[in-house]
């Protein structure tokens, strides 16, 4: 893990906002222009290209010429490339946008990371769009044996709006609220405590990133909020591959990686396995139906939380 000495190396800055590129300049160009209409100041941002191999650092310097740009010589993975972006210039706040997130309505980026004036407050996430204007589901729980448990079975859809966060992604997302974990396409977060915790945790390459950075928040005695007035357009994994077998195995594994490490052996070992038990359930289900893509998605999941 990056252990950051911010308070050392550089006087801090205000605000510092991180996009990280791997082989979607032009994504990335979009991404940094819709924060630069919504008031991000192009100082402020740090572009980071991780070993693209093509022309993204050129491009990049060349329509954000007051912008840092950072080059990496090979992709050294999503955790550390962000991380090496936020120590480039050290601030009070980072904004963590990935290239595939524009800011979707006016004011959003001062309201999300304005959600940190609280001092119990570590960090923050917007309302997320799908590219055709729906509400994507982007609020969900820690994993625990309970929630895997009630995802499995499927319970979770009954479960009351109000509760929904906890136990499930159901949710309307329709108001601001403290919640547990979300999907880190756009994620605001203290300096102190992205400081104290020493940045994304660079021990996986890809995936799973999010899910540990929010469950060391909390661990950490700081709250996560969902901001429902600052809303970003997300495409959704631009620049991983599309959903297949390989991708499932790769995402449930990391999760396993980070509910061992963070829930005492018999609790990971019950989350993990109830988890385990809903894939096995959906791919007879899949199989039954004849979706076969489905069906080979729920396989690699299976593959990816065996130990």
């Amino acid at each position: 893990m990056l252990q950051l000495g911010t308070s050392i190396l550089a006087p801090l800055q205000e605000r510092t906002v991180v996009i990280l590129n791997w082989r979607t300049p032009t994504l990335s160009v979009r991404a940094a222009e819709s924060l630069l209409e919504d008031g991000v100041r192009p100082e402020e941002i740090v572009l980071v290209d991780n070993g693209s191999g093509d022309e993204s650092c050129e491009l990049f310097r060349r329509t954000f010429p007051g912008s840092v740009v950072l080059c990496e010589a090979t992709n050294v993975g999503f955790a550390a490339g962000n991380n090496l972006g936020a120590a480039a210039r050290p601030a009070k706040r980072y904004l963590f946008v990935n290239s595939d997130a524009f800011v979707a309505r006016k004011g959003s980026v001062d309201r999300l990371v304005s959600a940190l004036d609280d001092p119990g407050v570590g960090a923050a996430v917007p309302l997320l769009f799908n590219d055709d204007s729906t509400v994507q589901p982007s609020v969900s729980p820690l994993r625990t044996p309970g929630v895997a448990l009630v995802q499995a079975t499927g319970l979770s859809r009954f479960i009351p709006d109000r509760f929904q966060p906890d136990w499930s992604t159901h949710w309307s997302h329709d108001h601001s609220r403290d919640v547990q974990n979300a999907v880190g396409a756009v994620i605001a977060v203290d300096g102190e405590v992205w400081e104290q915790l020493g940045g994304f945790d660079e021990s996986t390459f890809m995936y799973g990133e999010d899910l540990d950075l929010f469950w060391r928040i909390r661990l950490n005695g700081s709250r996560v909020r969902f901001v429902h007035d600052s809303s970003f357009v997300h495409l959704g994994n631009a620049s991983g591959a599309p959903p297949n077998a390989g991708r499932a195995e790769r995402v449930a594994r990391a999760d396993a990686t980070t509910i061992r490490r963070h829930l005492p052996p018999h609790r990971a070992a019950l989350t993990i396995g109830f988890e385990l038990a809903g894939h096995v359930a959906r791919l007879g289900y899949f199989r039954l139906v004849g979706a076969a893509g489905r069906a080979d998605t729920s396989r690699g999941a299976i593959r990816g939380l065996r130990p």
